[in-house]
């Protein structure tokens, strides 16, 4: 709960500058605006530890329940939200997921398991076992949150296509600020051995994330006019950012006891693809239902009326 308190004060500023963005785009385009989407990724992060700095006001932090319990209500809220936004889709359009969808969200699975067999081989435990069991929970946990900005995304996919993907984006933008930390190991050696190295590749990896995430991508993004263009804006720049992360931390930790090996390379690029292939379900799942979307909807509207007057001249003629 302390955690989630520092948090909340730490984003309160950026959160409301998130809010300001959706709220202007809700005012002048009276809908979710496109230029807006990136901000609407990130609210579900920036939300959830200003909601619980308020609440902890009238409940006592220093009990075991609330030390443990902050994250799993974030994914319940978020769960929530994705209910909402999937049972709205289903309710007024119906939804189905194409069969390379299914494949997509099958090979998700695939590499969060991956990801529970890599922690347990790289683990220090004897029983490998237990050690994947121990494993799976956490990854499971993380493949759920990996999917859930793409189930809150779903209704405005079906007006904005793959540009929704946006959310999704900066949604997995916060995942890599706040829980993979690409700092956290250069910042603690600039701390204990300090270097103008460390120091250097410290800023750099503060501002890397979001350069590729937050800026190049929605750029590319927004200025593609092909589903080719589009698909590449969404993935490609965040890949680049994640090797680039992995190489400048890899180069500024040698001749420390965090130097990169083949292990950490391995858990570092499992959990890229993890964060990557979410981004290509999104991409197929979001192209999909624009294709079923207004431009469908009008195809069948045309049709009726056509069905419509030809009922009523064959009425008029007999």
């Amino acid at each position: 709960m302390e955690n989630w308190l520092a948090l909340g004060q730490h984003d309160l500023i950026p959160m409301y500058i998130t809010l300001g963005i959706v709220v202007a785009g809700l005012i002048i385009e009276r809908r979710p605006a496109v230029w807006s989407f990136s901000a609407l990724g990130l609210l579900p992060f920036s939300a959830p530890g200003w909601l619980l700095a308020l609440f902890a006001r009238f409940v006592d932090s220093r009990r075991p329940f609330w030390q443990v319990a902050p994250p799993y209500l974030m994914l319940a809220a978020l769960a929530a939200i994705a209910a909402l936004a999937a049972y709205r889709v289903f309710k007024q359009h119906g939804f189905r997921i194409p069969g390379s969808g299914w494949v997509l969200l099958g090979l998700v699975i695939l590499v969060g398991v991956g990801g529970a067999i890599i922690g347990a081989a790289t683990d220090r435990s004897p029983d490998k076992w237990m050690a994947f069991v121990a494993h799976l929970p956490l990854e499971l946990w993380w493949t759920g949150l990996l999917l859930v900005p793409i189930v809150i995304g779903l209704p405005l996919a079906r007006r904005d296509g793959i540009l929704a993907g946006l959310i999704v984006a900066a949604f997995e933008f916060v995942l890599v600020d706040e829980i993979l930390d690409p700092t956290y190991s250069v910042g603690f050696w600039a701390y204990w051995t300090p270097s103008r190295e460390l120091e250097q590749a410290k800023v750099v990896l503060s501002y890397l994330p979001a350069l590729f995430f937050l800026v190049v991508t929605p750029v590319w993004v927004l200025r593609s006019r092909s589903t080719h263009g589009r698909v590449l804006g969404l993935i490609l720049p965040p890949f680049i950012g994640l090797i680039c992360t992995d190489v400048i931390e890899s180069i500024a930790l040698r001749g420390t006891q965090a130097e990169y090996s083949v292990n950490l390379w391995l858990t570092h690029g499992v959990s890229t693809a993890q964060l990557l292939t979410p981004l290509a379900l999104a991409a197929v799942m979001y192209h999909w239902i624009e294709r079923q979307g207004p431009a469908a909807d009008t195809q069948e509207g045309r049709e009726a009326s056509s069905g419509k007057a030809t009922t009523a001249t064959a009425s008029n003629a007999a």
